[in-house]
């Protein structure tokens, strides 16, 4: 036992003089998620849906529909802008731009009298969201203005009709009898109107694992275990660096062997890793809100399952013929991990069927269980198989990297 903790300290003592490689595995997977951060807290930024209006009617109807997209809210979401048709149409086939909205010609005159007419809208197929926003606003003007005709087309249709033939403008009584005729239409309408008839009262209830969630929490377990990912691929290359020194040969002529070699080497990880993991977890409770009675047992089961993945890395590396070619090989496994693993993209967020191979993939299995413990919703049951699964897994990896290091490596 002693051998093992002088070797750890060895590593150890190794591994601190080179304080940089410690530093990128740990600060690359928060770069990542700060930056993550930035984007999904800037609530200033908005998309903005760009609509090219072609108004070929030119009349106060088509006016007021274009002025709609310049109102309050609704200016934030789009930017209309008026241009020719011809314009409007190479622009839209180059791509600048959500939509094209053609207004015809008499658009004005067939609302206000209950005429048919055909608004045209040539949506940019290059984007999915916005033209769809465009068309749904649209949708709803056009709604908007049926009920209207159906409450107020004939003062409508009359002042479509316009002035008499040889007067200027409206007589007075028309323009009188007109206005009563509204007001009296407003006040009947006033009744389901002001009070609405209907209330309506939206609850949702959530359950506490998802009220404790949020998508920064989310992340920041993804990218702290895949923190633990890169440690373990980084220091799975040491054995090609003892070997290449010589002091892989030496200490397996010590008395301890392969067992005390092997051993001091994962002790060193394992201790690397839980310093790591203490630090890492402790910020997220801090800044997330974890439980903090939750922050040991979840840094201890994250620094064995990082040695757990040391363990596969070593072997990798064991079984290639060459330092590069172990950098390599551990390279092509460490990233399909890292992609579908869900150490880089939540499973939340992924498609199902996507989750469900992840979730089966060593360290999407052991950031299930991670974020289990964070939340508190781990129980012995589902704890106690996990971790005899994870201390199996340990002793198969090293007894098969202790027979490989016997088996020829040291010989190369």
């Amino acid at each position: 036992m002693r051998y093992v903790w002088a070797a750890a300290l060895k590593d150890i003592r190794r591994r601190l003089r080179d304080p940089l490689a410690l530093l990128i595995w740990l600060g690359i997977p928060f770069v990542i998620l700060a930056l993550l951060s930035l984007v999904f807290r800037g609530g200033e930024i908005s998309p903005q849906a760009r609509l090219l209006v072609v108004d070929q009617d030119d009349s106060m109807v088509s006016g007021l529909l274009v002025g709609v997209f310049a109102q309050g809210d609704m200016a934030q979401l789009v930017q209309a802008e008026e241009v020719s048709e011809e314009e409007g149409r190479r622009r839209i086939d180059e791509g600048d731009g959500s939509a094209l909205l053609i207004i015809p010609e008499q658009f004005g005159n067939a609302v206000l009298t209950s005429q048919p007419t055909r608004l045209t809208l040539l949506t940019n197929p290059s984007q999915s969201i916005l033209p769809s926003i465009l068309e749904e606003i649209l949708s709803l003007l056009v709604d908007a203005v049926f009920y209207l005709q159906r409450l107020a087309g004939e003062p409508l249709a009359a002042f479509a009709s316009g002035p008499p033939e040889g007067a200027a403008g409206f007589s007075d009584p028309f323009i009188a009898a007109t206005s009563i005729e509204i007001n009296q239409l407003m006040t009947s309408l006033t009744e389901y109107l002001n009070p609405p008839r209907l209330d309506v009262s939206i609850e949702i209830e959530e359950s506490e694992e998802h009220k404790s969630l949020n998508l920064g929490a989310l992340f920041f377990q993804s990218m702290f275990f895949l923190a633990i990912l890169f440690a373990a691929q980084g220091m799975s290359d040491d054995v090609w660096v003892e070997h290449r020194l010589g002091t892989l040969r030496r200490a397996l002529t010590l008395p301890p062997g392969v067992g005390g070699f092997l051993a001091g080497k994962l002790l060193a990880g394992f201790l690397l890793m839980l310093a790591m993991a203490v630090a890492g977890i402790s910020a997220g409770a801090a800044i997330y809100g974890f439980p903090a009675a939750n922050v040991a047992p979840s840094a201890l089961w994250a620094a064995t399952s990082g040695m757990a993945l040391l363990v596969l890395f070593l072997l990798l590396q064991l079984f290639a013929t060459s330092q590069r070619a172990g950098s390599i090989l551990s390279t092509l496994v460490l990233f399909p991990m890292m992609m579908l693993g869900g150490t880089f993209f939540p499973f939340e967020a992924m498609p199902g069927w996507m989750a469900a191979i992840g979730r089966r993939m060593p360290n999407g299995w052991a950031l299930e269980r991670l974020k289990e413990l964070l939340s508190g919703s781990a129980t012995a049951e589902t704890m106690l198989p996990a971790t005899a699964a994870l201390l199996a897994t340990l002793v198969v990896g090293t007894w098969l990297a202790a027979r490989r290091l016997r088996g020829g490596f040291v010989g190369r």
